[in-house]
């Protein structure tokens, strides 16, 4: 196991002390948060099985948590209250909500060419690092481990991706992997052991000064929206 610079290479999950680091709360993962504890409770109800549970976050993340860029040091419960996220916020989002029913989970990463957001916020990708770390979630079931991909809501997909053929999905059948992005694929994934070292350091990317960047994803938010007919509060 590789834990420099608070990474870890993946690994199967064979027992009780092994899952347990899985299911910490920390200062960005924080899902003993009011309102993440009652998101989780109601995506809970009427069910026992972690996967049904984890499909019905899944698409929770995916689809109420619009696709919009943020800063990183952002906590998952102000992702919840705020409505939109981009990669590193709605992937902290969903791992609190799965640790939060104590469903083993973890952040990861993977480096893209950054080219592949594109489509959503033009000519603004290229101000980000190439290759650019993008973050995405491993679950664990049963010792299995399953990668989720929550970043493109349906609508944001629809308007940009679809309509130019990608060769992936958005959707997760409970079992295979859900990853996007598969052709700009720059090096192999890694886990994050510690996600607040990793939301401070901005898993390993680049970010404009906080005003600047305030100041630019309001811009590129509100015209991404605007195309995709997403109304934010």
């Amino acid at each position: 196991m590789n834990r420099n610079n608070g990474k870890q290479d993946f690994k199967d999950v064979k027992n009780r002390q092994d899952i347990g680091q899985y299911l910490q709360e920390t200062f960005y993962c924080n899902y003993n948060h009011k309102a993440i504890l009652a998101t989780a409770e109601e995506l809970s109800g009427g069910t026992s099985d972690n996967v049904d549970l984890a499909k019905k976050m899944f698409k929770y993340v995916r689809d109420n948590i619009a696709f919009g860029l943020d800063l990183y040091k952002v906590k998952a419960s102000d992702t919840l209250e705020k409505g939109f996220g981009a990669c590193w916020n709605k992937s902290l989002l969903l791992v609190a909500l799965l640790r939060c029913k104590e469903i083993p989970a973890e952040l990861g990463s993977i480096p893209l060419e950054r080219t592949f957001i594109a489509p959503a916020i033009g000519k603004f990708y290229l101000l980000a690092n190439d290759p650019f770390n993008h973050c995405f979630v491993r679950v664990n079931f049963n010792g299995k481990w399953v990668d989720l991909e929550p970043t493109l809501d349906q609508k944001t997909y629809d308007t940009f991706y679809r309509p130019i053929n990608v060769s992936w999905n958005i959707d997760w059948d409970g079992s295979s992997n859900c990853r996007l992005y598969k052709e700009s694929i720059m090096g192999p994934p890694t886990v994050h052991r510690d996600i607040d070292d990793t939301i401070n350091n901005k898993v390993g990317n680049k970010e404009l000064p906080k005003f600047l960047a305030l100041l630019g994803n309001n811009w590129v938010n509100n015209k991404m929206w605007k195309y995709t007919g997403i109304e934010m509060n």
